[in-house]
């Protein structure tokens, strides 16, 4: 379980640093969750034994890692503070955080003085120090370590959890409460070491070689794990939002093209926007909802110029048939055919069937984006037959799943 920890936690974390570069240049919040997180991740590298073999060696300093480690955790609460400070929005913003940075460098500075003069070097290795929880130099720095990070996380996670009543429901309201709940484990966390030094006391085993063993807790391994897989997911599912809205405008935006052609072609003037082929939309990378938008309006439109340049009520020749039962988005889709073929020779449309007289699509932008789905789905195998179809095949309603998240 320790090796998997070692080195999946510091792969996880670098992959959201590498990630997340980019925005580190945009707003003062992203940039201050990037520093948390890559802070957090240069002292989670510090865990596996060859780059810890590797810092002793460069430094000379047999316990290194320890301190690396320990100022790394100062300075991702501190960094996560400012992010979440950040986002809430308070007053008093920069005043608080130059203080927040005044302390953060205070207690850097205190926890490097008691390394260098007060903790004994006796083990080379970041838990050398756990052979000596009873120690009154280690219990001074372990304390200072523990107040500043509880005190951090707990703020962090009153600010995390109030903010949630500013953010709508979904993706993103669990990406905040992800946070809160990251940042509620590391003060759970924090109290259970407490609990672990004053209880392990010095009883920590030596090996052969006289090097403490590390103790195989299983709770200590497991809850900085958990707060560094809810800190990814806090992060990562907004932008997953992002990219199901991106799949989803896609595939809307494939499946509405055959309907949206045809229909363009036949009344030309409600096209919005530079038509484009099919294949091309695939192409086509960022914010995809205006298209979508523009072509649901251009369909739309068409259809009600259609409507209006139907003749009498009575059916015109080659009008599809009513048929009771029969889904109306494939009524619908069948009537736009016929009414295609015929702009196509310079003819009226056929009269609108009895049955679309109830159809009146969608009450707001999404639902009638998901109605003209269920409608394209319908049209494409009546356009593939070339002609307007049997009456008596139904189809089923495959775009009423159409989301925007």
């Amino acid at each position: 379980m320790r090796p998997l920890f070692e080195w999946l936690m510091p792969l996880l974390a670098w992959s959201v640093v590498i990630w997340r570069a980019p925005s580190a240049f945009t707003t003062p919040a992203n940039r201050a969750l990037w520093a948390a997180f890559t802070a957090g991740a240069i002292g989670l590298s510090t865990r596996p034994p060859r780059i810890a073999r590797f810092l002793e060696s460069v430094t000379g300093v047999g316990d290194v890692t320890m301190l690396i480690k320990h100022l790394a955790i100062v300075v991702a609460a501190s960094c996560l503070l400012d992010y979440v400070h950040a986002i809430h929005k308070r007053p008093g913003q920069e005043r608080a955080a130059r203080l927040r940075l005044f302390l953060t460098g205070t207690v850097m500075a205190v926890l490097t003085g008691l390394f260098v003069f007060v903790l004994p070097h006796d083990y080379a290795g970041g838990y050398g120090i756990d052979a000596h929880f009873g120690h009154p130099g280690v219990q001074l720095y372990l304390g200072v370590l523990s107040t500043v990070y509880a005190a951090s996380s707990l703020q962090a996670t009153v600010l995390f959890w109030s903010n949630r009543r500013n953010v709508p429901p979904g993706l993103l309201r669990v990406g905040v409460t992800c946070l809160a709940a990251a940042t509620a484990n590391g003060v759970l966390y924090t109290l259970y070491r407490i609990y672990f030094v004053l209880r392990e006391g010095d009883s920590t085993i030596l090996d052969a070689d006289g090097d403490p063993v590390p103790p195989t807790d299983p709770i200590s391994e497991l809850l900085p794990a958990i707060s560094v897989v809810l800190l990814v997911l806090g992060v990562s599912i907004p932008p997953t939002r992002a990219l199901v809205r991106y799949f989803l405008d896609q595939y809307a935006l494939w499946r509405l093209h055959p309907l949206w052609a045809d229909l363009v072609t036949a009344v030309p003037h409600v096209v919005l926007g530079t038509p484009t082929s099919r294949v091309r939309d695939l192409f086509t990378f960022g914010d995809r909802s205006l298209d979508v938008a523009h072509r649901a309006f251009a369909i739309r439109d068409a259809i009600l110029v259609l409507r209006d340049d139907t003749p009498a009520k009575e059916p015109a020749s080659g009008a599809p048939a009513t048929v009771h039962d029969e889904d109306p988005a494939r009524t619908q889709a069948r009537w736009l055919r016929l009414s295609v073929q015929r702009r196509a020779r310079n003819l009226p449309a056929p009269a609108l069937p009895t049955t679309l007289d109830r159809t009146t699509g969608g009450r707001t932008p999404r639902e009638e984006v998901a109605w003209l789905l269920t409608i394209a789905i319908a049209y494409q195998p009546v356009r593939n037959t070339g002609t307007a179809g049997s009456p008596h095949r139904r189809c089923g309603r495959g775009g009423r799943g159409y989301q925007v998240p």
